[in-house]
């Protein structure tokens, strides 16, 4: 399986991934044959570019972090929050308190799955993606740092929840294609109070659920909002959410930009550790997001282009690949002929 952008998306290819809306509903089957309509559609909604199969890279195996139903229910979940106008009756307490259990389940007994691929998600339902991907990426930092399963509920609860506040602002400030002006940035920079009053008065979660939601925008240099709070003041949760609140951002195509990859979005990690973020955090992101997700194509120092086939969670910068040209593996961090080898895009 690799991961291709759009314009390399060719009429015969077959799906590598399920792809779902933001509500869940599954828009096309993995190993569907795609025709030029559906890669059509595909660039219509906003994708930037999807997994295929193929043989080339019938041995690159990509383990998913949660399994795919979970995900699906997930994104229902977070859209029926963001959708309803009063009361969320199809997204109870119950039914978050169980999401965030499968979640938290899967990420433990995956000790050793890495974050390690490019999202499929589209611009008009980049919330509902965010939201999820946040709280999976919040609770593998969280699981990988040491906390135990029942901190781990807590900080996905709050990181799934972390923009619901957004749910109060106008669409059209949330989905401008153009810089915002100074008064529609206040506004915006109203949600995670918004947020932390509206779980607070809704919901009966713990207390530090909360505090991650409406701290999860503070820095570690004390420049932050809506406190400017800074190091350790600030809660743990939310110093882990907005770690992964930030790379997902990065990486996400929007209408107005493009996307990061996400090699350059852990540069920017690594330049604002100890401002923006923890270093302790980083430290541990830096060991389980892969910098070259398995499946993407990376060009080597010595001009070659490969396929990532499976990355290591302590040596991320150096992965084992596969030449396009010749189909020859390389362990870029065992083989010892390879040494002088990097990856540079």
């Amino acid at each position: 399986m690799r991961y291709l952008p759009i314009a390399g998306i060719k009429e015969g290819m077959a799906l590598g991934q399920d792809i779902y809306d933001g509500g869940g509903r599954m828009l096309l089957a993995k190993h569907q044959i795609l025709n030029q309509e559906y890669i059509t559609n595909l660039e219509t909604i906003g994708l930037p570019g999807v997994y295929i199969d193929d043989e080339f890279t019938e041995d690159v195996e990509i383990e998913e972090v949660i399994k795919p139903e979970v995900k699906s229910r997930a994104l229902k979940i977070v859209h029926t929050l963001f959708m309803e106008d009063e009361d969320a009756e199809d997204a109870s307490e119950w039914q978050i308190r169980k999401l965030v259990m499968d979640v938290v389940e899967h990420i433990m007994n995956n000790g050793d799955a890495m974050y390690n691929m490019m999202d499929l998600k589209t611009y008009d339902d980049y919330t509902f993606f965010h939201s999820v991907n946040v709280a999976v990426l919040s609770t593998v930092i969280g699981a990988r740092y040491g906390m135990d399963e029942y901190e781990l509920r807590i900080l996905a609860t709050s990181a799934l929840l972390h923009d619901i506040g957004k749910k109060f602002l106008e669409i059209d400030i949330l989905n401008a294609q153009r810089p915002l002006d100074e008064e529609e940035r206040r506004i915006v920079l109203q949600h995670p109070r918004l947020g932390y009053e509206f779980l607070r008065d809704t919901y009966d979660f713990a207390p530090e659920v909360y505090a991650g939601v409406l701290q999860h925008h503070e820095s570690y240099n004390g420049e932050g909002y809506p406190m400017r709070k800074s190091g350790e003041e600030i809660d743990i949760n939310a110093r882990i959410i907005k770690l992964a609140d930030v790379y997902d951002a990065m990486t996400s195509k929007r209408p107005y930009r493009e996307a990061l990859s996400p090699s350059d979005a852990v540069e920017y990690m690594m330049a604002m550790c100890g401002s923006e973020f923890d270093p302790q955090l980083v430290d541990v992101f830096l060991k389980w997001v892969a910098v070259y997700p398995s499946g993407c194509e990376v060009e080597l120092s010595d001009g070659r282009r490969a396929v990532v086939v499976k990355n290591a969670h302590n040596f991320v910068l150096r992965p084992i690949i596969k030449i396009l040209d010749d189909g020859q593996l390389i362990n870029l961090n065992e083989d010892k002929n390879a040494r002088n080898i990097t990856i540079i895009r």
